[in-house]
């Protein structure tokens, strides 16, 4: 209940749309119980009377025999209510039973009208928050947190709580008004009756606190499964290639089977409990009604109770069982929604390890470069913290290139990603023009930023959208000369529809060096100061490499670049040569002092030449 408990500050911009929703719930509860009022009317004063003959002396004893303090004396200002309508008695009975269901129907359509859009409201406001509560995390969070299970909190979680918040809430202020209207009205007009009517209300309510424990621990099973089974639909169809490469479709569908069936009892054991709310509650309602028809009988024939009252009261009863029942049921329905509300308050609780301070400051452009002050970088991983940068000290100047250089695992693209804050350093600093990074808005600072990586990812959109993602407000020309630039123009241009053609998840569509000149172009087109490169070649072939680093060329220049290399070959140009081992600088240097220093540069070019001479076809 805590965590439900928390989506209420979401409520409070509704609160006026909420107190008109609840009074003219109260209004549908009353005309209800106006409704239930008009047997013991029906039957003490038409029916009956009906079947004596006006003026005889019967007739006046049956008026005369009603009990003191009868509900019909209670009924009085409702007869005087009644009379003000044309007609005789039954007249006057059938149009204040159309009036007051008429009032009943409009009170509730409209209470609903305004509680669903109450709740729909709140679960947008909540999506809204959670995309951008996820969207402020850093790299490091969706190394642990999968992309399948987010989009489970994330939709099918919040779907439950929207159901619970839109729907459910609706039915629970009216079946809750309706239910204190009845209450209220039964112990008004007999309240002797109404405490044996309600004598086993404890039972019900013990019943259903069970019930609902139950249920939670069932929810909270089959939202883990939905979100297993999110997870390998993702994983399955992001890496189709490889399974069908490996030949793993029976095994993939193995593991779907598996988790389906998981979720198929976690399911039925939620449903079990579920369907046996409504018999238990019918049960108990039996069980309630048979001593009271028992009561009843003794009374009339005592004369203390008269048919229309007990009518009325049977009636009143009978109304009431709905609405327990529907909250029995809600109660139940309420304890999944706490299941998927813990697991999104549980996702809005993880800390924000990358934030703005208070006082920063906008980052306006590069003028003395980058310098790295004994930079130090772990991260968190199953064994404690893992060290993968170590006493880092480096300074770049405007508009030179550095080349980042060593085995895998040496901390080359950890050490880029530090400068967009894709990570924060856990030791030292690093400040643009002599001010710590941390000291800029993240927004100012990957906007002086630009990045092609080896593993490009456009949208499933158009072209002009995907390079139009470095700058949405870049005009045609400026797309165009961006694409001309990066050498994309001319493929583009061989489509039927040019820029505007749909490219696929991915850009699946086009080849991979296709791919890579588009990245090109779209980090052209926004024009920062800073630029990284990582490994943006090494998955080329020749051909395309070859055309990939001319457009590079034309995107490197006037700024400053870091470059991430796996072919030495592509770096010999480069302003200044990192060579990292194990998180540390090893080697710094031009490529011919390092070459003629014979270390571990000079180490990594021989095998590499040494590779490309016996991977070369014969003359």
């Amino acid at each position: 209940m805590e965590d439900f408990r928390r989506l209420f500050p979401f409520l409070r911009p509704h609160l006026p749309r909420l107190a008109l929703a609840f009074l003219l719930l109260v209004c549908a509860g009353v005309a209800e119980v106006l409704t239930t009022a008009l047997p013991i009317w029906l039957f003490d004063e038409v029916l009956i009377s009906a079947q004596v003959p006006a003026g005889s002396p019967a007739a006046g004893a049956q008026r005369t025999e009603l009990p003191a303090n009868s509900a019909m004396e209670k009924l009085q200002f409702l007869r005087r209510a009644l009379a003000l309508l044309p007609g005789g008695i039954l007249a006057q009975l059938s149009m204040g039973l159309l009036v007051f269901i008429l009032v009943k129907g409009i009170c509730i359509y409209y209470s609903n009208y305004g509680m669903s859009h109450v709740g729909q409201s709140v679960v947008l406001d909540l999506r809204n928050m959670l995309f951008d509560h996820v969207l402020k995390q850093s790299m490091g969070f969706f190394a642990l947190n999968s992309t399948g299970r987010l989009m489970s909190r994330m939709n099918s979680d919040v779907e439950q709580v929207q159901e619970a918040v839109s729907t459910s809430v609706a039915e629970l202020f009216r079946e809750g008004v309706l239910l204190i209207a009845l209450v209220a009205w039964v112990f008004y007009i007999d309240w002797r009756m109404a405490s044996l009517a309600l004598i086993i209300a404890p039972v019900a309510l013990v019943l259903t606190l069970i019930m609902g424990r139950r249920i939670r621990r069932a929810g909270l099973k089959s939202r883990e499964s939905i979100a297993t089974l999110n997870d390998l639909l993702q994983q399955s169809i992001s890496g189709m290639r490889i399974v069908k490469a490996f030949g793993m479709e029976v095994n993939e569908l193995d593991r779907y089977r598996k988790s389906g069936r998981s979720l198929l009892r976690a399911n039925m054991r939620a449903a079990g409990i579920l369907f046996l709310n409504s018999p238990l509650m019918e049960l108990l309602g039996i069980i309630c009604f048979i001593p009271m028809l028992f009561y009843a009988y003794l009374r009339i024939a005592q004369g203390t109770l008269t048919v229309g009252t007990f009518s009325g009261l049977l009636f009143a009863l009978f109304r009431m069982y709905d609405p327990i029942r529907k909250l029995s049921r809600l109660h139940v329905q309420f304890q999944r929604a706490f299941a998927s509300a813990s697991r999104v308050t549980e996702l809005l609780d993880t800390h924000i390890e990358i934030h703005d301070k208070p006082d920063a400051v906008p980052l306006r452009t590069v003028n003395e470069g980058i310098e790295f002050h004994n930079v130090h970088f772990a991260y968190q991983d199953a064994s404690g913290n893992a060290r993968v940068l170590e006493d880092i000290n480096l300074n770049v100047q405007p508009r030179k290139v550095v080349a980042l250089v060593g085995s895998s695992g040496a901390g080359k693209t950890t050490l880029a990603a530090l400068i967009p804050r894709f990570y924060d350093v856990t030791g030292g600093r690093i400040t643009i023009d002599g001010t710590d990074i941390r000291d800029f808005t993240q927004s100012s600072l990957r906007r002086n930023i630009a990045m092609v990586t080896q593993e490009t990812f456009l949208f499933n959109d158009t072209i002009r959208s995907n390079i139009a993602y470095g700058d949405i407000h870049a005009g045609d020309d400026q797309i165009a000369a961006a694409a001309k630039a990066a050498l994309a123009h001319d493929f583009i241009m061989s489509f039927p529809q040019k820029y505007d053609t749909i490219i696929g998840e991915r850009g699946q569509r086009l080849s991979g060096g296709e791919r890579q000149r588009i990245a090109i172009a779209r980090a052209i087109l926004k024009n920062s100061p800073i630029l990284i490169l990582d490994e943006a070649t090494s998955a080329l072939d020749s051909e395309s490499e070859q055309l990939v680093q001319l457009a590079l060329s034309n995107l490197m220049r006037n700024r400053t670049t870091f470059v991430i290399a796996h072919r030495l070959s592509t770096i010999r140009n480069a302003d200044v040569i990192l060579v990292l081992h194990q998180g540390r600088i090893v080697e710094i240097g031009k490529h011919e002092d390092l070459i003629a220093a014979r270390g571990p540069y000079h180490r990594f070019y021989r095998l590499q030449s040494e590779e490309a001479l016996t991977s070369s076809p014969p003359s």
